[in-house]
């Protein structure tokens, strides 16, 4: 037996590669699938252009409404002299007025004008070709045939009518589009013309509104100047005329009657507290000290007598003494003198009294003078202001009538003389050519539309000329026999075909393993009597670890003792179908690393379809996996190989990472496996250069997912194994 131990080192781990052409390499694909390319363009091209060629474009009518700087009559403004202002139009009134374009009354007018020239917007049968076969199996419907109500065509001029604003300009482009060029012209015009009507009613409408209201405001101040002219002569009636001097004058008096008030209301007040003074007198020295009692002129007068006789008894007193005669008579003058003037004190203090109440009346009379006075300037007052509100009252309304007069006689002018801020600037005009895309666009784009499908479709027959099929023959392509054609197995739900095939075809391959088993046993030593079989692919997905536990379950029927070892320790996964007790057991990872002891792990490594199952329970990394299959996967394959009659191993892929070359290296027979519809031809060839450059070479190639054939004879079971074969 050749045993082929490549360094990990020399062979390089690669990702599979993926078709990324240059533009060389692209025109030199579409140059060798120019049969291919050219057919894809003609074919799709006459398809393209069968449709141009009954394609109907869409024809836009456009007109343009102008509208005029004097605002819409409902927004004008009155000025002070009743002319009317011009204003700019605003966006938010030029938006207004698009969607009036657009509103249903202006519709509804439009649509009963087309109705009235026979027009319905209806579809406009096609007899090209292509609606031909189209009409072939497809069956009238009442929809299609009956007559376009007020609804439908509202709802078609609307879906077919465009406005928008041009600039900044108080013009409005309206355009409508339709399948024939006369109806977009006709129904343009029906819109803008029903529109600019429309509008020109509703302003007309307007303006004899504003009349009507004019005229009653009008009627109604003239109602009212009569009211308050007859309210004002009445006043001046009553009242007479008065003079403007008049209120002066008694304005005059009352302020001269205010005075004289003032000065009686002092001269009260002082006598009133002469009053209290002498009422709190009670010697006659207190009299005399009240200054109107001493100012009398009898009192000074008698004061001054009482002075000279006291005088008079003084000088005789320090003459004579008081008991002299004279004395006597001086000292009764003296009392008699005294007895006088308080007689004419208490005279004075009584004229005063008298005097008080003569104030008092003459204060109260001047009072109430002042009074009738007052009251008779308030009503001059009243009379005035009254009168005064009349007139202002009489010539705000003749204003007030004025206005409305004028108003009234704009209004009529204005409607006498009306003319409309819309008018029609342009025309709607029959369009000659069809809105984009019109055909010779159409064509242009099916021209490249057949290119992108040529270039496509070469591409599309290279990329499934690069994978194997099911007619794939790698004899004559790689030079390596075809070993067996395993088909696929749909677990269950396949038919009893598929599934016949798929175990006949593993039971072939099965056999064929064993065969060559038993014609190398010469070859192999004495010790190792077990045959070694290899299952590597290019990449993954090729279905090399079905096809492992397959020919595994086959020879395992075969009454032969096997053992499949996954080798991929990169990215292990344990089958389904593969039954093991203890899932927690030791691994290929721990028998590699030296932790466990391979014999141990043989014990609980069999599973329930008659063959052990050896592989790593988690991934390992990658230069470790790759470490431990160059060290210890030779002396792992060399102890099983003494021990079971055929070890499987289940390598990775060749163009990922080296283990793979390493286990092929160990084995008897190496499989390649291939995928139909998956495997690619470069991968393949890639796959076979890195085996040929390290002296490997597979002894047969198993074609997976192949077409199931027909099954030889009828088997009891699908699933049924025959007897050991010796």
């Amino acid at each position: 037996m050749m045993q082929n131990h490549v360094p990990t080192g020399s062979v390089s781990s690669q990702a599979t590669e993926r078709f990324d052409p240059s533009l060389r390499d692209l025109v030199i694909i579409v140059w060798q699938r120019r049969g291919v390319a050219i057919l894809s363009f003609v074919v799709t091209l006459v398809l393209l252009f069968a449709l141009v060629a009954n394609w109907r474009g869409t024809y836009r009518a456009v007109a343009e409404i102008g509208l005029s700087l004097d605002a819409q009559i409902a927004g004008r403004v009155w000025t002070d002299d009743g002319a009317i202002s011009r204003g700019v139009l605003s966006a938010q009134q030029i938006e207004t007025a698009i969607a009036a374009i657009k509103s249903q009354q202006t519709l509804e007018a439009a649509a009963s004008v087309l109705r009235g020239e026979g027009i319905t917007l209806m579809s406009v049968p096609d007899d090209g070709l292509f609606a031909q076969l189209v009409a072939v199996f497809k069956q009238p419907s009442f929809e299609e045939n009956r007559p376009a109500d007020e609804a439908d065509m509202v709802t078609r001029l609307r879906g077919g009518l465009n406005a928008s604003r041009v600039g900044n300009a108080a013009v409005i482009e309206v355009g409508f589009s339709a399948a024939q060029p006369e109806i977009a012209q006709k129904a343009l015009q029906a819109v803008i013309e029903s529109y600019v009507w429309h509008r020109e009613n509703q302003q007309k409408r307007t303006l004899r509104r504003q009349l009507t209201e004019a005229v009653s405001q009008f009627d109604a101040a003239q109602s009212e100047l009569a009211v308050l002219e007859g309210d004002l002569a009445r006043a001046q009636s009553r009242v007479g005329m008065l003079d403007a001097d008049e209120g002066n004058r008694m304005l005059d008096r009352i302020y001269a009657l205010d005075e004289q008030a003032e000065k009686l209301g002092q001269e009260v007040v002082a006598l009133r507290l002469a009053r209290e003074n002498r009422r709190a007198a009670e010697t006659l020295d207190d009299l005399l000290a009240i200054p109107d009692v001493v100012g009398h002129p009898t009192v000074q007068q008698l004061s001054e007598q009482l002075e000279d006789k006291k005088q008079e008894f003084a000088v005789l007193d320090q003459r004579y003494g008081p008991r002299h005669p004279r004395m006597q008579g001086k000292k009764q003058e003296l009392d008699d003198a005294r007895m006088a003037l308080a007689r004419a004190a208490e005279t004075v203090s009584g004229s005063m009294d008298i005097a008080l109440k003569e104030a008092e009346e003459r204060l109260h009379l001047i009072i109430a003078q002042r009074d009738q006075w007052q009251d008779r300037m308030a009503a001059r007052t009243t009379s005035v202001q009254g009168q005064a509100a009349l007139m202002r009252s009489v010539a705000m309304a003749r204003t007030e009538l004025q206005e409305l007069g004028q108003r009234v006689q704009a209004l009529r002018r204005a409607l006498a003389a009306f003319h409309g801020d819309a008018e029609i600037i342009r025309a709607a005009m029959l369009p000659r050519a069809a809105e984009f895309p019109s055909k010779r666009h159409l064509s242009v784009l099916a021209i490249m539309v057949a290119l992108f499908a040529a270039v496509v479709a070469a591409l599309l027959r290279h990329y499934f000329d690069q994978t194997v099929d099911d007619d794939f023959d790698p004899q004559p392509h790689l030079g390596v026999p075809l070993f067996a054609r395993i088909p696929d197995r749909r677990g269950g739900a396949g038919s009893n075909k598929t599934t016949s095939s798929f175990e006949e075809a593993a039971g072939h391959l099965a056999v064929l393993m064993r065969i060559m088993a038993q014609g190398g046993e010469g070859d192999r030593p004495d010790d190792q009597t077990g045959q070694v079989i290899a299952i590597a692919s290019p990449v993954s997905g090729d279905g090399k670890s079905h096809i492992t536990h397959a020919l595994a379950d086959k020879l395992g029927g075969l009454g032969a003792s096997v053992i499949v070892l996954d080798a991929d320790l990169h990215d292990p996964a344990l089958p389904a179908h593969v039954k093991i007790g203890d899932a927690m057991r030791p691994d290929l990872s721990a028998v590699m690393s030296g932790d466990v002891v391979l014999d141990d792990v043989l014990t609980a490594a069999k599973g329930q379809d008659g063959y052990y199952y050896l592989g790593a329970r988690m991934a390992v990394p990658g230069h470790i996996a790759t470490g431990l299959i160059d060290r210890r996967l030779a002396e792992i394959v060399t102890h099983l190989r003494a021990r079971f009659d055929h070890v499987i191993i289940d390598t990775p892929p060749i163009l990922s990472v080296a283990d793979g070359v390493v286990a092929l290296g160990l084995a008897d027979v190496r499989l390649f496996a291939l995928r139909c519809g998956h495997s690619k031809r470069r991968d393949i060839a890639h796959a076979l250069d890195q085996l040929s450059a390290a002296g490997i070479a597979p002894e047969g190639i198993v074609l997976n997912g192949a077409q199931p054939r027909v099954a030889y004879g009828k088997g009891i079971s699908p699933t049924a194994n025959t007897g050991q074969v010796s």
